[in-house]
């Protein structure tokens, strides 16, 4: 209620009061139209991406290279080929419908038997078990004799439920298939009754893993010198190349799948992530993303080359006693950390130092442009390699000293 009086209000209806017409001799200043070109506009320009010349493509444009681009997918529209021209589709007139995925489970346990019945025959019977080595890849390693001739063999067991089929069947083709100095050899395979697990018999690598040195060699506080470290690096890339050879790639290069002989012989193993090369990339994303190297990371292609990055960084670990990367990130933070900043290097530290060559080694593994690192045979064709190569090594003595008694704490090189 207000405190003052309202004036009367008039009775009869309000007259409004408008503003008074503009005079007539006022006039307004001409304004341009907007020119508006519905029809006929200048269009947007293109993005020109550079021509490849295959030529200049070391190793030519499907010889386990880089050839550059992404896998090509054509439109498919009601299961028929899509040209430029019918990408518009009207609506109401017909669906486009996706490609169906292949199964990841298009294999059984009844592939798996039919692949190993071409074997030796083998089963528990035949063999007897010495000692448990530990866990590999989906199961566990032990170590075994064949009691019909005492050969002395690794036998991997793998759990059929927790292992992908499609991974096993991989990693038993390729064990299988291969045949070089650096790939664990391979003698033969066997479902047990149950079906639940599959056995491989392997090489038994007793000089242990790259892993298992490399803890060893912390705990004895003792380091890989450079002339080891170059054997070492020389039997990885062998394997490689080899592998490229098959037109593989390995995709799972890390120290616990780099095994070593009682005489230091490198051994590759675990291949139940690898892949053929097809067109000489693959776009799939698997194995450890420690070691992964930074196109893996991105979800990028990939070739032979990110094996060569992953072999960098397990050198790199094991020379320096300690991964290369920042320990106190989490899992995505470390992954962009890879991605993002530049690749570490090898550098001298206290009384351990290093040559320009080898230096210069894991430069070039570790080069972050996939296209500029070169492949598992230019590696081997290193200054560095060859220098190491022509010199007297003897690894059976070194992976002894490794594994014998500490006679002291004093620390120093193997």
């Amino acid at each position: 209620m207000s405190l003052h009086a309202s004036p009367a209000r008039p009775a009869g209806p309000r007259t409004l009061q408008r503003s008074a017409s503009p005079s007539p001799g006022l006039t307004l200043p001409d304004i341009t139209p907007l020119n508006i070109r519905r029809n006929g506009a200048s269009p947007k320009p293109k993005l020109k991406l550079p021509a490849i010349d295959f030529n200049k493509v070391e190793g030519g444009a499907f010889n386990g290279e880089y050839t550059g681009g992404a896998i090509a997918i054509t439109p498919n529209l009601n299961g028929k080929t899509m040209s430029p021209g019918d990408l518009t589709v009207k609506p109401g007139e017909q669906t486009v419908s996706p490609r169906p995925r292949a199964s990841s489970n298009a294999f059984t346990i009844d592939h798996i038997r039919e692949k190993v019945r071409g074997f030796d025959e083998w089963s528990d019977d035949y063999l007897e078990e010495l000692d448990r080595l530990g866990e590999g890849a989906g199961g566990a390693v032990y170590k075994v004799r064949d009691k019909r001739t005492g050969q002395i063999m690794a036998r991997k067991t793998i759990t059929t439920l927790e292992a992908p089929m499609k991974q096993l069947m991989r990693e038993i083709q390729i064990i299988s298939s291969t045949s070089h100095h650096n790939i664990i050899h391979f003698y033969g395979a066997y479902i047990s009754p149950s079906s639940s697990e599959v056995k491989v018999l392997m090489d038994l690598c007793e000089g242990g893993s790259l892993e298992s040195v490399g803890k060893r060699l912390k705990e004895t506080d003792k380091r890989v010198n450079e002339k080891v470290a170059g054997r070492l690096a020389e039997g990885i890339l062998q394997g490689l190349a080899y592998l490229h050879k098959q037109k593989t790639i390995h995709r799972d290069i890390k120290p616990p799948n780099i095994l070593l002989t009682r005489e230091g012989v490198v051994k590759l193993c675990d291949f139940g992530v690898s892949g053929e090369l097809v067109n000489s990339m693959a776009g799939t994303f698997t194995g450890t993303s420690l070691y992964m190297a930074p196109e893996r990371l991105s979800g990028l292609e990939y070739t032979i080359r990110s094996d060569v990055w992953s072999t960098g960084i397990s050198l790199l670990e094991l020379v320096q006693n300690r991964f290369p990367f920042p320990s106190d990130l989490a899992a995505i933070e470390l992954m962009m950390y890879i991605t993002q900043h530049e690749p570490p290097e090898l550098e001298d530290d206290g009384p351990f130092t290093y040559s320009a060559e080898m230096k210069d080694f894991i430069k070039q593994a570790l080069t972050r442009d996939p296209i500029l690192r070169p492949i598992p045979a230019r590696m081997l064709e290193h200054p560095w390699i060859k220098d190491v190569m022509q010199q007297e090594v003897n690894m059976a003595v070194w992976i002894r000293k490794v594994w014998s008694p500490p006679r002291s704490r004093q620390s120093g090189e193997t």
